[in-house]
């Protein structure tokens, strides 16, 4: 494995950083989406006698249980979906179970396939850092989902390396600053969640730019850590590649 000094700029003659970069709801809208599915398994639940809040917890309470197994996107999730029902519908009718089935291909459709639509300043930002910088995308799920969201989005063109990861803890960071040759203290992550994004890339040594998302998922909401190098933040993507210069 080579160290940070032998990755260079050809162009400039210059060592270059390394900039990870997480997808979901840093670069395109995807909570919003799983929570319009949410809605429609609440409303679907209503129907079978169940109060919102008990389905929507029945849910929450299954993936808490399942992603440790399964991991996350549209699959993982739909797999919550069917064991939430079974915990609240332990007697279903063939009827109610040929009507889960409807919901859950409806709902996975809706994740895996729905419209990318890149959040503000995203395609200019990420071009003018893929000029300046190694830009590697990190992002967890499935592979094949990510993968295709990632072609789907139009933002392949600027970015070195997609990394597909189960989670993302302090040794997934360190995993990929050895991946691609850099020292963590020479590596950025840029993201909107503290649990997944920020907190892990600082306690492994990264330099960190927390992007706030107006509506996130509410699993990735964590206090700050107070160990490893305090995190930046920027209004939106767009203003990222500022604030990697100022510093």
């Amino acid at each position: 494995m080579s160290d940070s000094s032998a990755v260079t700029d050809s162009s400039a003659g210059n060592p270059r950083g390394v900039v990870f970069v997480d997808a979901d709801d840093t670069l395109w809208e995807n909570n919003l989406h799983f929570e319009r599915v949410i809605r429609g398994w609440v409303t679907f639940m209503e129907c079978q006698g169940v109060a919102p809040e008990r389905a929507e917890a029945a849910l929450h309470a299954a993936e808490e249980r399942n992603i440790p197994i399964h991991g996350y996107g549209a699959g993982p999730f739909v797999h919550s979906v069917r064991d939430a029902f079974r915990d609240l519908v332990p007697h279903a009718t063939p009827a109610q179970q040929d009507a889960l089935e409807d919901l859950a291909h409806a709902s996975e459709a809706a994740i895996r396939d729905h419209e990318i639509v890149l959040l503000p300043g995203v395609d200019t930002a990420l071009a003018t850092l893929g000029r300046d910088e190694r830009v590697v995308i990190v992002t967890k799920g499935q592979a094949d989902e990510q993968l295709v969201k990632v072609e789907r989005s139009g933002l392949r063109q600027h970015v070195e390396d997609v990394f597909v990861v189960d989670e993302k803890h302090i040794g997934t960071y360190r995993d990929a600053a050895a991946r691609v040759g850099c020292h963590p203290g020479d590596c950025w992550m840029i993201g909107n969640s503290p649990r997944s994004d920020i907190n892990p890339a600082r306690l492994a040594g990264l330099r960190t730019v927390y992007v706030p998302h107006p509506a996130p998922w509410h699993r990735e909401a964590q206090p700050w850590v107070t160990a490893g190098i305090p995190h930046l933040t920027a209004a939106s993507f767009a203003d990222v590649p500022a604030r990697l210069r100022a510093t």
